[in-house]
């Protein structure tokens, strides 16, 4: 006569042996794998150094048009190109330390208000302001640049 009972109490050992056999192998297999964020972060930093290149070829472009007088072209590349400078200069920022991440977004601020400047004297055809506030922001930006080295 087949003894149900010895079967059902075996097969209830055998699957706990299991579970706790994957429990164990998943475990270990976790905490050799490398975390999921560490990816994303490198590709971060590595977007952020591209992003601050282009915006540094960019002020290469701006300084031609301040110097050479362009002032339809500096507003234009003012609100075009540079549109976005503030929210990329705060995204470099927030991958430095605390210290560093509070004197970048001061820069950023300063920088963004030398455009202001330069807005301004770019529409009152006013060169030495001109000069003068780009000179302010680029300062500004090299010292950006600095901080995340």
């Amino acid at each position: 006569m087949i003894n149900f009972k010895k079967i059902w109490i075996s097969c209830n050992q055998v699957l706990i042996v299991v579970c706790l056999l994957v429990t164990l192998l998943s475990t270990s297999v976790i905490t050799f794998v490398q975390p999921v964020n560490a990816m994303p972060i490198a590709a971060i930093s590595a977007s952020s150094s591209e992003n601050l290149k282009v915006l540094g070829d960019r002020f290469d472009r701006l300084e031609k048009y301040v110097y050479s007088e362009k002032w339809n072209d500096v507003i234009t590349y003012i609100h075009g190109p540079f549109g976005e400078i503030r929210r990329e200069l705060r995204m470099v920022a927030a991958q430095l330390d605390k210290t560093k991440k509070e004197k970048a977004n001061t820069l950023a601020n300063d920088l963004f208000k030398n455009f202001v400047k330069l807005d301004n004297a770019a529409n009152s055809k006013d060169a030495i302001a001109a000069e003068s506030a780009f000179k302010s922001s680029l300062q500004n930006f090299e010292d950006i640049v600095e901080l995340t080295q």
